[in-house]
């Protein structure tokens, strides 16, 4: 028979495992974010590549990129059913990452429509990027996108303002402002702004909405989230994978 004190120490050891996996998984995440070089992110996209090896595609679903706030995105799946959708987040990825890895990453899959949704990645630790900067990787990724010649809709979110950094929110106006002008010419690209349906009366995000970190969203900030973007692909007079230009 073992003692008390021996099974207590082997039920701490056990209930500690997960937390220790985790803290080596988020270790492993931070050294990719400080790494310049969009590479930091190449296992993660072969682990994409290996997992698609033994699985059949869905024909023409709608794609979401972008970085963490992707990757803990759950529930789109079943709300957009029986649309399929494929989630493909890298870490803390930058607009400028996705595109480095744009043909296995988005052309590979075909895409319906194409959802991106910027982090905080491009304004910390990973980058610095102006408001002008981030809107200009944004265009240039629809832009290598389009120049395959494939007619698809693109729903590009506004950075979420998060109450870790309010020195962002005006950033972030900024980029939802420059969006917004730019898609006037765009009739295939819906800017999809989530803050107001995140913030208080005050303008300012609700904490209610994010997890426990200041950054990342709870389950009923992405189920907002989820429902803005339904609403946008349901839109009446939208073809098959849309055509509007939203505001």
């Amino acid at each position: 028979m073992y003692s008390w004190s021996t099974i207590r120490t082997i039920c701490a050891i056990l209930l500690l495992i997960p937390l220790i996996h985790l803290a080596y998984l988020m270790s492993g995440e931070m050294l990719a974010t400080l790494e310049v070089s969009p590479q930091a992110w190449a296992a993660e996209v072969e682990a994409y590549a290996e997992a698609d090896q033994s699985t059949r595609l869905p024909v023409a679903p709608v794609l979401v990129i972008g970085g963490r706030q992707v990757k803990l995105w759950r529930g789109l799946e079943d709300l957009l059913s029986p649309r399929p959708v494929l989630m493909r987040g890298l870490g803390d990825a930058t607009v400028d990452d996705i595109a480095h890895f744009h043909a296995r990453l988005v052309a590979h899959y075909q895409p319906g429509a194409l959802v991106l949704l910027p982090g905080t990645g491009e304004f910390h630790i990973r980058d610095n990027k102006s408001a002008q900067e981030l809107v200009t990787a944004i265009r240039k990724l629809v832009e290598l996108d389009a120049s395959y010649g494939v007619a698809r809709q693109y729903y590009v979110f506004v950075p979420i303002k998060t109450p870790l950094y309010p020195e962002d929110y005006a950033k972030i106006d900024e980029v939802r402002r420059l969006l917004e002008d730019w898609s006037q010419a765009q009739p295939l690209v819906s800017i999809l702004d989530p803050n107001p349906l995140l913030a208080v009366k005050s303008g300012n995000p609700n904490p209610d909405f994010f997890r426990v970190d200041g950054v990342n969203l709870s389950d009923q900030g992405y189920l907002r989230l989820s429902l803005l973007l339904k609403d946008s692909l349901q839109e009446p007079g939208v073809a098959a994978y849309g055509s509007h230009n939203g505001n």
